[in-house]
């Protein structure tokens, strides 16, 4: 019995997976065969470090073999990313931008230092430059500009889809003639149209009317949505009554050959202002340098230079005309202010001069002065009169009469001490109402000199024509356009193109189920089982093709092409298998598949033609009754075959095509049964194979699929080895592991695995095939 492991262990196998090798022979173990088992494991052990080196690089190398593999699919969804972005580029119309730069002075032209200056300065808490560019961008500066350039007017040249602006944009200045081939209108250049009055009363703004030139200065718009038109000249008012309302319409000037189409607008003011708000860009330059630069973007140069331009002239206006509003309405309040001040300030000084008046003095730190000095100068009198009458009393009398003079002198200047000592104590009193008096007339007269000044400056401001805010930089025309750069969006779209048709790439990878290479197969088995690689060959593709086409036979690779990589692997194959025919129950090889379409009567009719060229006498038959075709490698009919002889219908000496190659001979299927495995039950069917073997050094029994049928099961029995047929990007691997388990519950161990339709690299082992190199170990 034969051993139903997952796969055989035939003396050639024991070089391709596990070291459980029990021969598919009755005979025991021999010491060749324990031999032969510690060189594999030897070898195995001298090969590990080489794998884990290889195994670094592995990542990168798939990588790079998913590139390889789809760069069609690279190259197209670059094409069309980049034909995408082309055409973007093509047909966004080129901005233009315009620009200007402003001064706005933190301190007003009256920059004095004043009271008011001083007390607005402690509750000033914005910078004067942000204010004056919120002021900029806000509506009651865009609106004028809006009623002055007619911004609220929307005409548009009608171009062609995509590409009639870029187009326009490189014919400036020219005329174009109108339409495609002939219709549409559409205008190829740069065609203007002026409208100075276009009012629509009783619908929607927004709407769209198509105006057309004629001849003659005359013109036809058109309103697409109530499919009615009117006539019109150039230069004269045009008014159409309409059941809900009225059309006003003045064109001023027409530049376009007749035929050429504009289109029509009149936007909301609300939509319009807030499509200038956000074209505008305003920022400081520096930190708080006061230095302010405005841009505006648009698609007609013209226009933004005019819009910037108008902007910029309204501001200023607006700015100057609020500082004089500001400064009469101050000079106002100041005027109101002087006149109760100075009446205060005169009722001060009337009543200071009368407490002067009063008080009979002039300089009272003077008077106390003289006062103090002339009480000293009594004192010292005084003590010299009292010393000299110390001095004549030794020589005369008390009523000597000099004596008596000399005291009525003292009594005098005690007297006058007397009155100056009360003089000086009342000073300092007088002198507080004096301070105080004096006090109030500085404060007035300190307020009223300033608001005088104040005053003053306000009427020099309200009749100057400067403000804080000053024009630096004017708006100049925009002779180039800033975007788009259409070789940039060009450039990138193509690398993103190739980006995305890699990550294409990665993800048909991640998605498809198929296996890519043998090493997967191994890997996922746990063994060396891949019998043999079948590379790709694009020349049996082509042979596919001519067939397809209504040849009735498809030509054999092996003969016309027998150097093909293809060829040269199955010669390995052919190798192999005789090396490892003694081992086997007989020599009947059954080739099967997981499932249809993988190549596997390529491989039968091939590898038959290359095994009978070494001289073995081989019959290759054809024992897939459901989608059999192996008769047309060879040019012969179906039928008779296989059907017939099972059946008994026929003898099989007459079923057999014989030396349909050198030493190759052939069974077709025959007729299909209705059955095919009740039908290869047939006792008859095992006795045909039976027969064959003796009479063939090979039989080779090309069998159905094993998923799905239950065919390749029955033919499996009778033969002595079984191959399973993979295919590189089709077959999965629940695939194989489904196939081998049905096998294996049949009792039935495959050989090995023979990958087909591999896509050969360089640097990989399958591109580096000799016809000499069989792939194998020598274990002898």
């Amino acid at each position: 019995m034969r051993r139903a492991n997952a796969f055989s262990n035939s003396p050639y196998l024991f070089c391709l997976y596990s070291n459980d090798m029990t021969p598919n022979t009755d005979k025991p173990f021999n010491s060749n065969i324990m031999r032969r088992d510690a060189m594999l494991n030897e070898h195995i052990e001298r090969q590990a470090p080489d794998m884990a080196k290889d195994a670094n690089t592995g990542e990168l190398k798939t990588y790079f073999h998913v590139i390889f593999d789809n760069l069609w699919l690279i190259a197209a969804v670059a094409f069309v990313v980049g034909i995408a972005g082309t055409l973007y580029a093509l047909g966004t119309r080129s901005v233009y931008e315009a620009n200007m730069t402003l001064l706005v002075e933190e301190t007003s032209p009256n920059a004095g230092r004043n009271i008011l200056s001083e007390a607005s300065a402690l509750f000033e808490t914005r910078k004067a430059t942000v204010s004056e560019m919120e002021l900029l961008r806000s509506r009651r500066v865009i609106a004028p500009v809006l009623d002055t350039l007619r911004l609220h007017i929307d005409v548009q040249p009608k171009y062609f889809p995509l590409i009639g602006a870029a187009i326009a944009d490189a014919r400036p200045g020219e005329l174009s003639q109108p339409g495609l081939f002939g219709f549409g209108g559409y205008v190829w250049g740069r065609e203007k149209m002026d409208v100075s009055t276009f009012n629509v009363s009783g619908a929607a703004p927004n709407r769209d009317f198509v105006v057309t030139a004629k001849a003659d200065n005359g013109y036809r718009i058109r309103d697409p949505q109530s499919r009615t038109a009117w006539d019109g000249k150039v230069g004269i008012p045009l008014r159409v009554k309409l059941a809900n309302g009225e059309i006003e319409v003045m064109v001023e000037r027409i530049d376009a050959k007749p035929g050429a189409q504009f289109l029509l607008r009149r936007l909301s003011k609300q939509t319009r202002i807030a499509g200038i708000q956000n074209a505008l860009r305003i920022t400081e330059q520096g930190k708080q340098s006061g230095i302010v630069e405005v841009r505006l973007q648009g698609e007609n140069p013209e226009l933004v230079q005019a819009t910037l331009e108008e902007i910029a002239r309204e501001y200023l206006r607006q700015t100057l005309a609020r500082k004089r509003e500001d400064a009469e309405k101050s000079l106002a309040f100041l005027d109101m202010q002087l006149l109760p001040l100075k009446a205060q300030l005169d009722q001060s000084e009337r009543e200071y001069s009368q407490f002067r008046n009063r008080n009979g003095t002039v300089d009272l730190v003077a008077e106390a002065r003289v006062g103090v000095e002339q009480s000293a100068a009594a004192r010292t009198r005084r003590a010299e009169l009292q010393q000299r009458k110390a001095d004549l009393l030794a020589k005369y009398g008390e009523r000597h009469p000099i004596l008596v003079g000399i005291d009525n002198q003292l009594k005098d200047m005690e007297q006058e001490a007397s009155k100056e000592g009360k003089l000086i104590k009342a000073i300092p009193a007088i002198e507080q109402d004096d301070t105080r008096l004096a006090r109030d007339i500085k404060v007035k007269s300190d307020l009223y000199a300033s608001l005088s000044n104040t005053a003053q400056q306000l009427r020099i401001l309200a009749a100057s024509k400067t403000s804080n805010v000053r024009l630096v930089d004017a708006p100049t025309f925009p002779e180039a356009p800033i975007k788009p750069n259409r070789s940039l969006i060009i450039s990138v779209a193509v690398m993103l193109g190739l980006f995305l048709g890699m990550v294409a790439a990665f993800v048909k990878r991640a998605a498809a189920t198929g296996i890519d290479g043998p090493k997967e197969i191994e890997k996922m088995l746990g063994a060396r089982v891949v019998q043999v690689t079948i590379p790709h060959s694009s020349y049996q593709q082509q042979l596919i093709k001519q067939s397809a086409r209504g040849a009735r036979q498809i030509p054999m690779l092996a003969r016309v092409a027998p150097e093909d990589p293809a060829i040269e692997a199955l010669r390995g194959f052919r190798a192999a298998l005789q090396y490892s025919m003694p081992y086997f129950r007989n020599n009947i090889v059954m080739i099967t598949g997981p499932t249809a379409r993988l190549g596997k009567s390529f491989i039968s009719a091939n590898g038959a033609t290359v095994i009978a060229a070494s001289g073995k006498r081989v019959l290759l038959i054809d024992a897939d009754l459901r989608d059999g075709d192996l008769h047309r490698y060879f040019g012969s009919e179906p039928a008779p075959g296989l059907h017939e002889a099972v059946s008994g219908a026929i003898s099989v000496d007459k079923i057999i095509r014989r030396e349909v190659m050198k030493n190759l001979d052939f069974i077709p299927t025959g007729k299909w049964p209705r059955n095919p495995s009740e039908f290869l039950t047939n006792a008859n069917f095992g006795v045909l194979l039976e027969l064959m073997s003796r009479e063939y050094d090979l039989v080779i029994i090309d069998a159905p699929r094993v998923l799905g049928v239950a065919d390749a099961l029955i033919i499996g029995a009778h033969a002595g080895a079984v191959f399973l047929l993979a295919r590189a990007g089709t077959t999965s691997e629940d695939e194989i592991n489904e196939s081998i388990k049905r096998l294996n519950q049949a009792g039935i161990a495959p050989e090995g695995i023979l990958f087909n339709d591999l896509k050969v690299r360089r640097g990989t082992p399958e591109y580096q095939y000799k016809p000499s190199e069989t792939r194998q170990i020598d274990c002898a």
